[in-house]
């Protein structure tokens, strides 16, 4: 039985809209109303609990029922427009800062993700992490940028697609990346993760230790 790893219950609902995931099972969660992207994340950052990734003084952009707070020395939460308010595009926080910076489900929101992008490397301690997370970006070859805020579309800029792997390589060069294929334990939906690192040896470091682990459906350093 399919069980939701952020609090144990076995009773799932449709989804906003009454929608159910494109492997035909109801994604949303009846007791904490996580969805896939929730639970993927969970498994992937039980994975990086287990080898010392997760650590340290952390900062997350935007609530994430992914994450809980105690797995940190340190945690700040920043919700644009509410409480803690910051503009990921210019973060008002010292350079090399964070072990943890937590960016799921944001940077479609911005109006320039090459500036929140580098804004997010700065803040990085020099053996830290960024993790990312973006609505589904396998399932097109290209990003899709209006330049604007679309209300239809839940108000993102953009739709990104499978080069945004590219733009990585582009807006933050300096810069070492894992890709991690995940799934939703619940429905099995795939999704992508990806984990920035300021150092090459960081970063290979992580991945060898993520490899050997053989959690991920897709593990690259891109």
């Amino acid at each position: 039985m399919a069980f939701c790893n952020i609090c144990g219950n076995t009773e799932f609902l449709p989804g906003p809209g009454g929608r159910m995931s494109s492997t035909g099972k109801p994604p949303k969660c009846s007791k904490c109303f996580s969805l896939e992207r929730h639970r993927s994340n969970r498994e992937t950052l039980n994975v990086l609990r287990e080898i010392g990734v997760v650590s340290g003084k952390s900062i997350q952009f935007s609530e994430d029922l992914s994450v809980e707070p105690d797995w940190f020395d340190s945690y700040e939460i920043s919700v644009y427009g509410g409480e803690n308010s910051l503009d990921i595009q210019k973060i008002r926080r010292e350079s090399n800062l964070y072990d943890f910076v937590i960016c799921n489900h944001v940077l479609e929101h911005v109006p320039y993700d090459n500036s929140a992008m580098n804004e997010l490397v700065r803040i990085l301690s020099p053996d830290g992490c960024v993790y990312i997370g973006v609505p589904d970006p396998a399932r097109k070859k290209t990003t899709d940028d209006w330049g604007y805020a679309k209300a239809e579309d839940h108000g993102h800029f953009r739709i990104y697609g499978e080069d945004i792997e590219q733009m990585f390589k582009k807006y933050i060069p300096n810069t070492s990346v894992i890709a991690l294929g995940t799934l939703d334990p619940v429905t099995e939906m795939p999704d992508i993760i990806y984990l920035i690192f300021k150092t090459t040896e960081r970063c290979r470091e992580v991945f060898e230790r993520l490899r050997q682990l053989g959690s991920f459906v897709r593990i690259d350093l891109i």
